[in-house]
């Protein structure tokens, strides 16, 4: 930045010196927010995608189903997994079902399909206790 005031400009004028008019400037900040939204949006959707390719390779190895879950969206699932003697479940949207051909569809209602009410975070809690239990039983170190 310049020393000068004159070398800067405004924030209220444009790149020409011209006064900004209110509606130019909501409209500039609606537009970026637009953008911002939608690269947030693609950015949770590979998320996502990432997250339910581990989930249907977890499915491959343990007890799954998958119900509908119409609390998530039209047209979404719910993972239903047991592991370790827990369940742990997951809403899967129609753009990542193709993922879990491998896994048996089942009605709402199934006995396999019912939730037991554990939170996010007990899920994440099951989720370290297994892998830490799976871990000692291939410790061959000893």
């Amino acid at each position: 930045m310049s020393d000068s005031p004159l070398d800067e400009r405004r924030a209220d004028m444009d790149a020409r010196g011209r006064p900004v008019q209110p509606r130019e400037v909501l409209g500039l900040a609606e537009s970026m927010m637009r953008r911002l939204a939608e690269e947030h949006e693609a950015a949770l959707g590979s998320v996502l995608r990432e997250r339910n390719h581990l989930a249907a390779w977890l499915a491959a190895f343990h007890p799954s189903v998958l119900a509908a879950a119409p609390d998530a969206g039209v047209g979404w699932r719910r993972l239903f997994l047991r592991a370790g003697g827990w369940q742990f479940t997951w809403p899967i949207p129609p753009a990542d079902l193709s993922l879990f051909d491998h896994v048996r569809r089942v009605p709402v209602g199934d006995a396999r399909a019912r939730f037991d009410g554990h939170t996010t975070d007990q899920k994440y809690l099951r989720i370290r206790t297994h892998t830490a239990v799976l871990g000692l039983s291939d410790d061959t170190s000893t």
